[in-house]
Formats: C-alpha cells, sequence, structure tokens
C-alpha cells in the first residue's frame, strides 16, 4: 500500500511539474546535444593521440569541431562531475562530492531538486528535454531525472548496470522508462544510442536538449555477445569476467562510437546538422589497467591530471571552425554557455561557479583567468595558470603543467610563496563550499 502511495505521489508530482514548465517552443533556438562518456581516459581516442581503438566518428567531431585539449572534468568520480554539469557550480555546493554508492549511508543521498539544473532552464525555455542512459544522481522517487528537468528518462539510476541483464551491483534490477521499470532486451550502449536516435526523430520539429550518458567503457567489461553475468542468486565479479578484457574494453568503446555515428546520421538525415552544438566530453579520467589517460599521471579518482583531465570537443557544423584550443574549461562551464547559445538569460537569483566559454568555442577566444579547485576524500587541488598545488595527508606538490604534464618534478620546495598563496586560494574556496560531505570519495 505505501509503495502504491509513494508511485501515486510520484506521478502527481511529475505531472504538475511538466504542466508548470509547457511553454511553446520556439523553433529558431539551437538543438543541444551532450554526450557523456563513463571512465573514458585522455589516451582511448585516436584523435587524442591513442592507437588501439578505432572511434571513426568521434575522431570527426574533433576533425570537424574544436578539439579541446585542456579539458576537465569536474571530478575524478561519476557523481560529482554530473552534479556539476547539470548545475553549472562546483558539485560541494550541491552537498555532492563522491560517488552515490547502492548500498551503504551514501545510497539515501543525491542531488536535491533545490538545485536548479540546464534541463529545468531549457525546458522552461520551451526545449523538449531527453536523458537517455546514466543518471546517478540518486536513487530515491525525489531525485527523480524527470523532476529535474527531464520530460523522458531512458536508462539507469545507478552507477553502473550489466550491459545484458540490466542489474546493478546490489542486483536490483535498474532499468527505466521513466519512473517505470521496463524489461527491455539489448546491450546497455546499443540501448542508448537506439533512444537517442528516437528522441532526435520525435522532437526534430521543435528545439531540444538531449543527454545522452554512456555507460561505455565503465566496468563491468562486457561486449556485445557476452552472456549477462548479474543475476538473481548468481555469483558475479563486479568488475566483470571475460576472456580478454583488454579486447572486450576495445569493443565497448568502439561500439559506443558506432552509437554516436548513429546520432550524427540521424541529425544529417533530419536536416539538423547546421542547427545542433554537439558536445562530447568524459566524466572522469580512466581506470587501469584497460584505460589509457595517455602520458598523464593518475588516473580515475585522482587529483593527478590523469583523473581529471579528459577528452572535450564540440562540434557545429557551420558554426565552429576546425580547430584546437588549449584555454582551461570546466564541465561546469557548460551549463552557461549553453544558456548564451540559446539566447537565454538566468534568473538574477542563480550564481555559477562555470563561465561562458561560447567565445572561446565559437570565435576562438581566451577564458578569462581563474583559479580552479578540486577535492575528493583525500585529496585537494587549485589551478592557478599554468601551476597546479596537489594537498594530500602526506604530502603538498606543486607542478608547472607547461613545462611538466606528466607532474613528475615536484616544485614546491622552491617555490614557498606560490606554495603558500596557492593554500590560502584553496582555504579560501574551501570556506565557500563548506566542508566535506559525508559522501566523499
Amino acid at each position: 500500500m505505501l509503495q502504491k502511495i509513494i508511485i501515486s505521489t510520484f506521478g502527481m508530482l511529475l505531472s504538475s511539474h511538466i504542466l508548470a514548465n509547457n511553454v511553446l517552443p520556439n523553433p529558431d533556438k539551437p538543438n543541444i546535444i551532450v554526450i557523456l562518456a563513463d571512465d573514458l581516459g585522455y589516451g582511448d581516442l585516436g584523435c587524442y593521440g591513442g592507437t588501439s581503438i578505432q572511434t571513426p566518428n568521434i575522431n570527426r567531431l574533433a576533425a570537424e569541431g574544436i578539439k579541446l585539449t585542456d579539458f576537465h572534468s569536474n571530478g575524478a568520480v561519476c557523481t560529482p562531475t554530473r552534479a556539476a554539469l547539470l548545475t553549472g557550480r562546483y558539485q560541494q555546493r550541491a552537498g555532492i562530492e563522491g560517488v552515490i554508492l547502492v548500498r551503504g549511508e551514501s545510497s539515501r543521498g543525491g542531488l536535491d531538486t533545490s538545485n536548479t539544473t540546464l534541463a529545468e532552464l531549457l525546458q522552461q525555455e520551451g526545449y523538449a528535454t531527453g536523458l537517455i542512459g546514466k543518471w546517478h544522481l540518486g536513487y530515491q522517487p525525489f531525485y527523480h531525472p524527470n523532476l529535474q528537468g527531464f520530460d523522458e528518462f531512458r536508462g539507469y539510476l545507478s552507477g553502473n548496470v550489466d550491459y545484458h541483464s540490466h542489474y546493478d551491483a546490489a542486483l536490483r534490477y535498474d532499468w527505466w522508462h521513466n519512473s517505470d521499470a521496463i524489461n527491455e532486451d539489448g546491450y546497455s550502449t546499443d540501448l542508448i544510442a537506439d533512444h537517442a536516435v528516437n528522441f532526435i526523430t520525435q522532437h526534430k520539429d521543435r528545439p531540444f536538449f538531449l543527454m545522452v550518458a554512456e555507460e561505455a567503457p565503465h566496468f563491468p567489461i562486457q561486449g556485445r555477445k557476452d552472456p549477462a553475468q548479474r543475476l538473481p542468486g548468481k555469483k558475479f565479479n563486479p568488475l566483470g569476467s571475460v576472456e580478454d578484457p583488454e579486447a572486450t574494453y576495445r569493443e565497448m568503446i568502439e561500439v559506443m562510437d558506432e552509437g554516436i555515428g548513429r546520432i550524427l546520421q540521424t541529425l544529417e538525415d533530419s536536416q539538423l546538422e547546421n542547427n545542433t552544438l554537439v558536445i562530447f566530453m568524459s566524466d572522469n579520467g580512466s581506470e587501469k589497467p584497460y584505460g589509457s589517460n595517455g602520458s598523464l599521471k593518475g588516473q580515475k579518482g585522482s587529483l593527478a591530471e590523469g583523473g581529471h583531465r579528459v577528452p572535450g570537443i564540440a562540434y557545429w557544423k557551420g558554426k565552429i571552425a576546425p580547430r584546437e584550443s588549449d584555454e582551461t574549461i570546466l564541465s561546469m562551464d557548460i551549463l552557461p554557455t549553453v544558456l548564451t547559445i540559446c539566447g537565454i538569460q538566468a534568473p538574477h537569483s542563480l550564481h555559477f561557479d562555470g563561465v561562458d566559454v561560447s567565445g572561446t568555442l565559437l570565435n576562438g577566444r581566451q577564458v578569462k583567468n581563474r583559479s580552479l579547485f578540486w577535492r575528493t576524500a583525500n585529496e585537494k587541488a587549485v589551478r592557478s595558470g599554468d601551476f597546479k598545488l596537489i594537498v594530500s595527508p602526506n604530502d603538498t606538490s606543486l607542478y608547472n603543467l607547461r613545462a611538466d604534464l606528466r607532474e613528475i618534478d615536484n616544485i614546491a620546495v622552491r617555490h614557498p610563496g606560490k606554495v603558500q598563496r596557492m593554500l590560502k586560494e584553496l582555504d579560501t574556496w574551501e570556506r565557500s563550499v563548506g566542508p566535506r560531505s559525508a559522501m566523499s570519495l
């Protein structure tokens, strides 16, 4: 009985939320597609120097758009980056600092609806809004993506699911259409592409915002033809169990690239290429031993460059000229940038940490100088120009990234004054966003 009351209440909330935001669409506004890969490393793609994985469609985006060589995720793991991307602010301001796990204390957390998301802002302007794939910003009904600005949600709520059975790491079925669990056969990456294509086709006559939150190449390591591993009553390896995990990892990214090719082809077939901005990025660095962050130090979870310097590409036919940019841009910059491109004025009550980088994407302008901050359970970091300071429990490291991108030469003892100034900046930022939350990972 209680479950029926909760579901009924959720349905009423959802209906009233959609009706309150029912604005007539403006067909002249550009469409926005954000493709967010999961745990894709800086060295996993050919356009970023990788040699073992074939990604012709992503490479095409980089060749025909702007390839960002100093693009960073706000978090070194999944959940924080998603919160920053959707709110345009440091994730700590939303009380999110680490991964929302399927078990334990953090499983009850999520992105509170008091935060205003990019999807909500676009929805209020008449955009059709869709999230296809991974949510990972709360499992409870009151954190649901339909209540955070997305008209349509198809995918999973947790951090990862079996690519075939769609069970999460707690062996709970986790594949949804809005608030309804649905049985849908197929490989997750293919289903995400299917639904992304369908969303574009269904909404081609009105402006739309589509977030394609890929599962690939996050574990479990599973290919298209591998059997399901997570099933009720069956023991499983949470990372996956295949004969050749390196080959399977490559396949997972190549299948994702194939799906992105289908999305691009749908835009072309629908004559939407000239009015659609496509942004491609990863939520954090890759995880060893299968992923590659190129020559960068560290991996997913680390505040070394390999944990958060990730692929970032923007493509808009006829609007963005092919080129590379080494401007420093973060995932939280996407929201204010999209608002400017769409001609939308944010309410004066909203304050963003991210900045509008539309001038960089469209005209090659420089991004204004600013200090940037990261924090995990065990580390914190500040980037000021070419210099980056990392503070861990047992060490304080300073690197000149322009001279030492691999973060090999710790120059902290040679620049004590700079260290003290950057420590002061970091302290000021921490006081502004608040102490570490219980969800720190």
